[in-house]
Protein backbone atom coordinates (compact mmCIF):
# COMPACT_ATOMS: atom_id res chain seq x y z
CA UNK A 1 0.00 0.00 0.00
CA UNK A 2 1.20 3.39 -0.76
CA UNK A 3 2.27 6.18 1.82
CA UNK A 4 -0.54 8.54 1.90
CA UNK A 5 0.78 12.03 1.71
CA UNK A 6 2.10 14.05 4.33
CA UNK A 7 -0.45 15.73 6.38
CA UNK A 8 0.59 19.41 6.71
CA UNK A 9 1.94 20.58 10.41
CA UNK A 10 -1.03 22.58 11.30
CA UNK A 11 -3.07 19.76 10.56
CA UNK A 12 -1.17 17.31 12.82
CA UNK A 13 -1.63 20.13 15.81
CA UNK A 14 -5.52 20.24 15.23
CA UNK A 15 -5.59 16.74 15.93
CA UNK A 16 -3.07 16.35 18.29
CA UNK A 17 -4.72 19.07 20.28
CA UNK A 18 -7.76 17.71 20.17
CA UNK A 19 -6.50 14.30 21.29
CA UNK A 20 -5.29 16.33 24.49
CA UNK A 21 -8.17 17.81 25.01
CA UNK A 22 -10.29 14.76 25.25
CA UNK A 23 -12.80 15.55 21.81
CA UNK A 24 -11.40 12.62 19.96
CA UNK A 25 -9.41 9.20 20.78
CA UNK A 26 -6.41 8.76 18.97
CA UNK A 27 -8.07 5.43 16.84
CA UNK A 28 -10.23 8.39 15.37
CA UNK A 29 -7.86 10.55 14.66
CA UNK A 30 -6.10 8.50 12.94
CA UNK A 31 -9.49 7.56 10.42
CA UNK A 32 -9.88 11.12 10.19
CA UNK A 33 -6.11 11.52 9.12
CA UNK A 34 -5.75 8.55 6.94
CA UNK A 35 -3.14 7.45 9.14
CA UNK A 36 -1.83 4.86 11.62
CA UNK A 37 -2.69 4.90 15.26
CA UNK A 38 1.13 4.59 15.80
CA UNK A 39 1.29 7.61 13.72
CA UNK A 40 -0.62 9.58 15.76
CA UNK A 41 0.67 8.32 19.11
CA UNK A 42 4.17 9.70 17.30
CA UNK A 43 2.71 12.84 16.84
CA UNK A 44 1.44 13.63 20.20
CA UNK A 45 4.86 12.44 21.70
CA UNK A 46 6.54 14.64 18.90
CA UNK A 47 4.30 17.73 19.77
CA UNK A 48 4.44 16.92 23.95
CA UNK A 49 8.28 16.68 23.60
CA UNK A 50 8.48 20.00 20.68
CA UNK A 51 5.41 22.22 20.63
CA UNK A 52 4.71 22.70 17.11
CA UNK A 53 8.37 22.86 15.88
CA UNK A 54 8.24 18.85 16.45
CA UNK A 55 5.60 18.51 14.16
CA UNK A 56 7.37 19.97 11.31
CA UNK A 57 9.47 17.77 9.09
CA UNK A 58 11.67 19.98 7.28
CA UNK A 59 14.89 19.06 7.37
CA UNK A 60 16.22 22.51 7.95
CA UNK A 61 15.18 23.09 11.93
CA UNK A 62 18.39 21.85 13.08
CA UNK A 63 19.48 22.03 16.67
CA UNK A 64 20.83 24.84 18.47
CA UNK A 65 23.63 22.24 19.48
CA UNK A 66 23.90 20.88 16.01
CA UNK A 67 24.26 24.41 14.76
CA UNK A 68 26.98 24.91 17.71
CA UNK A 69 29.02 22.30 16.32
CA UNK A 70 28.86 23.40 12.28
CA UNK A 71 30.06 26.65 13.43
CA UNK A 72 32.74 25.19 15.42
CA UNK A 73 33.62 23.13 12.71
CA UNK A 74 33.76 26.03 9.77
CA UNK A 75 36.01 28.08 12.45
CA UNK A 76 38.62 24.85 12.73
CA UNK A 77 38.75 24.44 8.98
CA UNK A 78 39.36 28.10 8.81
CA UNK A 79 42.01 27.61 10.52
CA UNK A 80 43.54 24.53 9.65
CA UNK A 81 43.97 26.38 5.95
CA UNK A 82 45.37 29.19 8.09
CA UNK A 83 48.57 27.06 9.74
CA UNK A 84 48.33 25.09 6.32
CA UNK A 85 49.06 28.16 4.47
CA UNK A 86 51.59 29.43 6.65
CA UNK A 87 53.77 26.04 6.94
CA UNK A 88 54.14 26.07 3.19
CA UNK A 89 55.80 29.78 3.20
CA UNK A 90 57.74 29.09 5.89
CA UNK A 91 58.70 25.94 4.55
CA UNK A 92 59.27 28.20 0.99
CA UNK A 93 61.35 30.89 3.24
CA UNK A 94 63.75 27.71 4.65
CA UNK A 95 64.14 26.76 0.76
CA UNK A 96 65.09 29.83 -0.17
CA UNK A 97 67.68 30.30 2.47
CA UNK A 98 69.52 27.03 2.32
CA UNK A 99 69.18 25.88 -1.63
CA UNK A 100 71.26 22.97 -1.02
CA UNK A 101 69.84 19.91 0.71
CA UNK A 102 72.20 18.49 3.77
CA UNK A 103 72.19 14.97 1.83
CA UNK A 104 73.31 16.24 -1.82
CA UNK A 105 76.45 18.22 0.13
CA UNK A 106 77.50 14.44 1.26
CA UNK A 107 77.03 13.08 -1.40
CA UNK A 108 79.36 15.44 -3.30
CA UNK A 109 82.08 15.09 -0.34
CA UNK A 110 81.39 11.70 -0.34
CA UNK A 111 81.02 11.92 3.33
CA UNK A 112 79.74 9.06 5.18
CA UNK A 113 76.31 9.17 5.86
CA UNK A 114 76.68 8.30 9.94
CA UNK A 115 72.33 7.84 10.10
CA UNK A 116 72.49 5.69 7.24
CA UNK A 117 72.83 2.02 7.38
CA UNK A 118 73.15 -0.79 4.05
CA UNK A 119 70.30 -2.89 3.58
CA UNK A 120 71.37 -6.36 4.45
CA UNK A 121 71.98 -8.99 1.56
CA UNK A 122 68.85 -10.81 0.01
CA UNK A 123 69.61 -14.46 -0.88
CA UNK A 124 72.26 -16.49 -0.91
CA UNK A 125 75.75 -14.77 -2.19
CA UNK A 126 77.47 -15.31 -4.96
CA UNK A 127 80.67 -17.18 -4.37
CA UNK A 128 83.84 -15.06 -3.66
CA UNK A 129 81.68 -11.95 -2.93
CA UNK A 130 83.08 -10.81 0.59
CA UNK A 131 81.50 -8.88 3.03
CA UNK A 132 80.38 -5.28 3.15
CA UNK A 133 83.60 -3.52 4.02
Amino acid sequence: MPRPPALPAEEKVTLVLAILAGEMTAAQAARTAGVSDQAICNWKRRFITAGRLGLESAPDHSSHREQQLLAEVAELKSALGESYLQLKRLTEIARAACPRPVRAAQEQQNLPDAGRRRPAPRGPQPSGTGSYA
